[in-house]
């Protein structure tokens, strides 16, 4: 990818069902790029049966251990599956008394845990790749058909790191600057799907998008459209909308794809508060 998500930079994750019982909290979200060339090497060891078996127990068996590697503190590194698409790195202690969530960074300011994913974990499809799927998306345009610059971003109706984004891109979607394909998803809250299902069964969903963003409540994060999964089609779309998700890896949102002025397929993980530097790399 083009550009990374920052430590700081807003993205919506979609829920990774780490079945934390157990009070495991969400650790913070890898930057999703495709591996390096050449990625670097971790140093691979068998599971240890009690750091297994404390896996098993805090997972109730759901979590699958891809790897096991040195990690640094004398900590031992896993590489974890909770389903297709849904991977993390997990740490524990050589004992498996402890199971830890989180990044690691030396006093170099390496990410370890960023580093060491690229080798144990399974990287996601390049963004290249994920525009090349863009056909199994069903989206709708937010600007002037005849702007030219284009932008795809994945949506949902109460993502406040989506509805900064839009709130960034307004001026120059009406200036005629850009045109938007809006991937109507529908995955952070209970009401996300009805949400995402009324805007896309509107006769102009753009508006519809509107009038969510229009009065989105900050303080809650809840988009201001009032849900609707009556019309099956819509639905079905945003249902679709949000397999595609998760069949590309992606792990939240929002999340833009774009042509860039070298020609080449680019995306951004997340809100990037730099929206002039953003239009900017876009062709067009």
């Amino acid at each position: 990818m083009a550009k990374l998500p920052s430590a700081g930079r807003g993205l919506r994750l979609a829920a990774l069902p780490l079945i934390l019982a157990a009070g495991l909290a969400a650790g913070p979200a890898l930057a999703q790029s495709a591996a390096p060339a050449a990625a670097p090497q971790v140093e691979t060891i068998d599971v240890p049966a009690p750091v297994k078996a404390t896996v098993d127990k805090l997972t109730g068996g759901k979590a699958k251990i891809l790897k096991a590697f040195k990690a640094p503190a004398g900590l031992i590194g896993l590489g974890i599956e909770l389903g297709p698409n849904k991977d993390t790195i997990l740490y524990a202690s050589a004992d498996g008394k402890y199971l830890m969530q989180g990044m690691i960074i030396d006093s170099d300011g390496q990410n370890t845990t960023q580093l060491a994913s690229q080798s144990v974990l399974p990287q996601p499809p390049s963004a290249a790749e994920n525009f090349a799927t863009l056909d199994k998306t069903k989206s709708y345009v937010w600007g002037k058909e005849d702007a030219p610059k284009e932008l795809w971003i994945l949506f949902d109706p109460n993502c406040i790191y989506c509805h900064k984004t839009y709130d960034d891109l307004k001026p120059a979607v009406e200036a005629g600057k850009v045109k938007v394909h809006i991937i109507q998803a529908g995955f952070l809250k209970q009401s996300s799907l009805g949400k995402a299902a009324a805007i896309m069964a509107a006769k102009d969903p753009a508006a519809a998008l509107a009038e969510d963003e229009s009065k989105f409540d900050e303080a809650q994060e809840e988009g201001s459209i009032k849900g609707d999964t009556s019309d099956e089609a819509a639905v079905a779309a945003v249902k679709a909308n949000n397999a595609w998700m998760q069949a590309q890896g992606i792990k939240g949102t929002p999340y833009l794809l774009y042509k860039g002025k070298d020609g080449k397929i680019a995306d951004v993980g997340g809100y990037d508060p730099d929206i002039d530097g953003l239009l900017a790399q876009i062709d067009g």
